[in-house]
């Protein structure tokens, strides 16, 4: 098959759970013998149009700021869609997968689909509903109707989870053109690298923005013997390492890092913590555990993160506030009777999600 996967964002120039996922599952289904594009932005340096991996990537269009004033931009959504349409049209694909987010791609992509035939999927990794007039307040009510419009633009969606399928339902598409497809980790490979050097009690990875309250994990710290490590980067940077300094916390700042180096940190940490209130997958959470982390996460309504975990067995699930998080981070630290068991079962739990299992049920959801 020829199948195109369009996304503004790829990997490993810009770095999250989606873009992630296109990667890992464009290696495998080039090395099956499939023909792979990814359309995006071009946010390398060279020509526009590159071979990596036995996939083909072009850039459609230059780099724009992805955040505006702590919001994804409105104008670099829209500019990709209209800088995507010409390009996309001078091929022919038997497959196209979309990233859902940020929504505008989908309609050049249903245009594409019309005039040039083949099958259009979205990947969706969560349903905003409500959450659109929290984030952008009554203006919210666009993008609410935009994501109810965009949801009804493919063939079929693939959802990453049971919880991102039912919220789709609630938006009305109905469930027979949804399958639900999760994300995975590269399970052998995680096996077979080693622990870092660089120690330490408490590890954080993802984006430092408002959604993932990193400062309620410094102000657990505070005061404690945690040692913390925040892998990642984001616009809050800057006021989180300085929050960590009034505080006095023994926090290490490290950036977004190589994936053999972020899986060497894991394995070097005691406890993985997610105080995200806003996830849709979280594929380090299944990172965490293949290295045999326990995770703490928070229960929100829109952490989705929080069904990986079995709560009492793998990790903790817990209120989104400081003394919480500080009780289960020294308990699960320090204080856990037997660690070789809980790491055990976090390490068995992540088996179920290897990205090779994931690409086979995409090759044949693709083909059917």
């Amino acid at each position: 098959m020829k199948i195109v996967f369009v996304s503004d964002v790829v990997y490993p120039y810009v770095r999250g759970g989606a873009e992630k996922r296109i990667y890992e599952v464009s290696c495998r289904l080039a090395a099956a013998g499939h023909e792979v594009h990814v359309y995006s932005v071009r946010w390398w340096d060279g020509p526009a149009v590159m071979v990596k991996d036995n996939i083909t990537y072009h850039g459609v269009c230059r780099p724009r700021a992805l955040y505006v004033g702590g919001r994804r931009s409105v104008v670099e959504a829209v500019w990709f869609a209209v800088c995507l349409t010409g390009p996309l049209l001078r091929e022919r694909f038997d497959v196209i997968d979309c990233n859902e987010h940020p929504y505008f791609s989908l309609f050049t992509c249903k245009v594409v689909r019309i005039l040039k035939g083949g099958r259009l999927y979205a990947t969706w990794h969560e349903v905003w509903g409500d959450y659109w007039y929290e984030y952008i307040g009554m203006a919210g009510i666009a993008g609410r109707l935009i994501e109810w419009m965009a949801a009804r633009m493919p063939d079929g969606l693939i959802a990453v989870s049971e919880r991102t399928a039912k919220d789709l339902i609630a938006l009305g598409v109905k469930r027979d053109r949804i399958a639900v497809i999760p994300n995975g980790i590269p399970l052998d490979h995680i096996r077979g690298i080693p622990a870092s050097a660089e120690g330490c009690d408490v590890i954080f990875v993802g984006r430092l923005i408002k959604d993932k309250h990193v400062d309620v994990l410094l102000r657990a710290c505070a005061g404690t013997p945690v040692k913390l490590t925040v892998i990642g980067d984001g616009p809050d940077r800057a006021s989180l390492e300085a929050l960590a300094a009034g505080l006095e916390v023994p926090a290490t700042f490290t950036g977004f890092l190589e994936e053999d180096a972020l899986i060497g940190r894991l394995k070097a940490a005691k406890v993985f913590v997610l105080p995200s209130t806003r996830e849709g997958f979280s594929i380090t959470t299944l990172e965490a555990m293949a290295c045999g982390l326990p995770v703490v996460t928070v229960d929100a309504p829109r952490n989705y993160a929080k069904d990986l975990v079995e709560d009492g067995v793998t990790g903790r699930v817990v209120s989104l506030n400081e003394e919480s998080l500080r009780a289960v981070i020294v308990e699960l630290g320090f204080d856990v009777a037997s660690p070789g068991i809980i790491s055990h079962l976090c390490a068995k739990n992540a088996e179920k999600f290897d990205w090779d299992k994931i690409m086979k049920s995409l090759e044949d959801k693709y083909s059917s």
